[in-house]
């Protein structure tokens, strides 16, 4: 398995470096700026930055509102809440999201993606909060919603190991003020990364839809 989420966390980082291949500063700005016209997404920046980046306090209906999980019964989600603090304290301690999911995770529609974005919630420099849209980018999205976790989150240390000149072009530009919601100062490499592709393939799908 170890040698399958590699082999496969090598093409990812492939595409990433094809994609990050001729970015200017102009394609970054026009990204991130265009999307502040997009109500969810100030929305969603504010609870990040609140939630994530300041610790505050999980409420699991605004946690699934925001992360905009479907179909996961509020029963679900509600013993969570009630069970929040020892699950955490599980979660840093093991840093095992295949074995968090089978104990916790089986029960419910979409719980997997549930259970990446409480990992990338509690551990955001970790774990990548996937979503079916990058899922399906990467073409990962015809193996195990876990697998593609693990497969992504390799892709992107890898990336970031052999490519640091991007992210700090990407970090630079995110710097001018009129950047301040996404509080780059505040964000790993990883989640920088990570940000980048939440924008670039939202908004590219809605391009796609607009069509």
């Amino acid at each position: 398995m170890a040698d399958y989420i590699e082999l496969k966390a090598l093409v990812v980082k492939r595409k990433i470096e094809e994609d990050l291949s001729g970015i200017t500063e102009k394609t970054i700005e026009k990204l991130f700026y265009d999307s502040f016209y997009d109500k969810r997404v100030i929305s969603f920046l504010n609870y990040y930055n609140r939630v994530i980046l300041d610790k505050g306090n999980i409420d699991f209906g605004e946690f699934k509102h925001q992360w905009a999980i479907q179909g996961m019964k509020k029963i679900t989600y509600k013993e969570f809440s009630d069970h929040f603090e020892e699950r955490k304290k599980e979660i840093i301690s093991n840093k095992n999201i295949r074995d968090f999911y089978n104990k916790y995770c089986r029960t419910d529609r979409n719980e997997a993606a549930f259970c990446c974005k409480l990992f990338h919630t509690i551990l955001p420099n970790e774990f990548p909060p996937l979503d079916n849209p990058i899922r399906k980018y990467f073409k990962l999205h015809r193996i195990d919603f876990i697998d593609a976790l693990l497969i992504i989150k390799m892709a992107y240390k890898m990336f970031i190991k052999d490519n640091m000149d991007k992210i700090l072009f990407i970090r630079k530009i995110l710097l001018n003020p009129k950047f301040s919601i996404i509080r780059v100062n505040d964000l790993s490499d990883f989640r920088l990364l990570d940000m980048y592709y939440w924008l670039m393939v939202s908004r590219n799908n809605k391009a796609n839809n607009s069509i």
